[in-house]
């Protein structure tokens, strides 16, 4: 996979330049890029959270509109970012309105001014052998039903996990020490 292996070495190039804010918002930012293009989402339907150190917040690190919304608790149990940074296990639901979830941040307007639920979900772990990061999501995400795009599918699933448990490490070494689970 060419565009996999392209990403890979522009971040080998970042990590290169050491831990800081900075440079992690920037590794962030290409890997929430790479899922947007090779899974033909909306830039409003990849997130990625990251956790401070004691491993009970996550925060938004993308998209960039949602950095300054808020935290959630690891312990929540309404939230699927949560529940799969507990359980290290992936989620893909495509009636994700018929479940039950946290939904406060989706009805924040999106860059577009507009406010679009999350109609259909994959979620991962960001995770290397001896440590958790954060969690991935995709989503599908419209006004109604009828602007979503197709469900998600096994494969979706398959390669989102496949293609972050290889990006974990390079997520970790950009990490400040001490970070507290928020980009400023």
């Amino acid at each position: 996979m060419k565009e996999f292996n392209l990403l890979i070495e522009k971040l080998k190039n970042d990590v290169q330049k050491g831990a800081s804010e900075e440079n992690l918002k920037k590794v962030v930012n290409r890997i929430a890029g790479f899922y947007v293009d090779k899974m033909q989402l909306n830039s409003d339907e990849v997130a990625i959270f990251l956790s401070n150190q004691e491993k009970n917040i996550l925060s938004f690190a993308y998209p960039e509109y949602l950095i300054n919304s808020g935290m959630i608790p690891v312990s929540s149990t309404d939230a699927v970012a949560a529940h799969v940074f507990r359980t290290g296990r992936s989620i893909m639901e495509n009636n994700f309105q018929q479940q039950k979830h946290l939904f406060i941040f989706e009805l924040i307007k999106t860059p577009d001014n507009k406010i679009k639920p999350i109609w259909k979900v994959m979620s991962s772990i960001i995770a290397t052998p001896d440590e958790k990061i954060g969690v991935i999501q995709t989503s599908r995400r419209g006004t109604d039903i009828s602007e979503v795009g197709g469900d998600f599918t096994l494969q979706d699933l398959d390669f989102l996990e496949k293609t972050i448990n290889d990006l974990a490490p390079l997520i970790k070494l950009v990490l400040p020490e001490n970070f507290r689970g928020k980009i400023r």
